[in-house]
């Protein structure tokens, strides 16, 4: 994946006419100026085709150049004041011993909206290889910070994984696999991100945080005919990378 990453975000240059934006705060932007009442505000159209109001008062510098940039140039400010956007991730749950795999599979497909303040909230789901498949199926709240030349995030996903098959042989004292019932359990992820860059609308992120999961099973005991449970607990370093579009 990392591989196929590389290769879309690699440069190819083309000849460009600009105006470079800098802000009071640090951020620059580089496009082209579709609007300008003097005193008052612009409107800039950036390299990666989103459009930016500005009061004249919050601009320090306003210049003009020609150069060679990228084709997939990325400006400080890499996502739009607000609106509604959708990331598809891929990736691991990483560590711990009481999983076969070390490294099970995770795919997330999630649906959030931006404020202006650089909050996000929304939700989605998921299919995961945690001892067997699993859907979870979550909410998420997202803080992008604003820093000059880095984009940074922190998010919380929480919700439930439904197991999607029910898992055998380990510790289920019974002699019929039929009789097991596995039915899954909360999920907590915090975490943190990066964006990596961007082509036009799309971006790519790096997203690492912390899984806490529980799953529940239950089964009929062949011998005493009583229900019998067994509930699991899973801490995995949670490893992704996404693309918004």
């Amino acid at each position: 994946v990392i591989f196929l990453l590389m290769l879309c975000v690699s440069s190819t240059s083309a000849q460009k006419k600009m105006h470079v934006i800098t802000l009071k705060n640090g951020n620059v932007l580089q496009g082209k100026i579709i609007r300008q009442v003097p005193g008052d505000f612009l409107e800039i159209e950036t390299q990666d085709k989103n459009f930016w109001k500005f009061d004249m008062e919050d601009i320090a510098e306003i210049r003009f150049e020609k150069r060679k940039l990228p084709k997939n140039y990325r400006d400080t400010i890499v996502q739009p004041l607000k609106g509604m956007s959708y990331e598809i991730k891929m990736g691991v749950l990483a560590g711990g011993k009481s999983n076969e795999d070390d490294a099970p599979f995770s795919m997330l497909v999630s649906g959030n909206y931006r404020f202006e303040s650089g909050i996000s909230a929304g939700g989605g789901v998921g299919y995961e290889t945690l001892n067997g498949g699993s859907m979870p199926v979550f909410g998420e709240i997202k803080y992008q910070a604003k820093l000059n030349g880095i984009s940074p995030f922190i998010y919380l996903q929480s919700g439930y994984s439904i197991a999607l098959e029910n898992q055998f042989g380990r510790n289920f004292y019974h002699n019929s696999e039929d009789d097991v019932n596995s039915v899954g359990g909360i999920l907590i992820n915090p975490g943190i991100g990066f964006n990596l860059g961007n082509i036009g609308d799309n971006r790519f992120t790096l997203n690492i945080g912390y899984r806490f999961q529980k799953m529940k099973h239950k089964w009929e005991n062949s011998y005493t005919k009583d229900t019998e449970y067994l509930k699991e607990e899973y801490n995995r370093l949670s490893i992704h990378l996404g693309l918004i579009f």
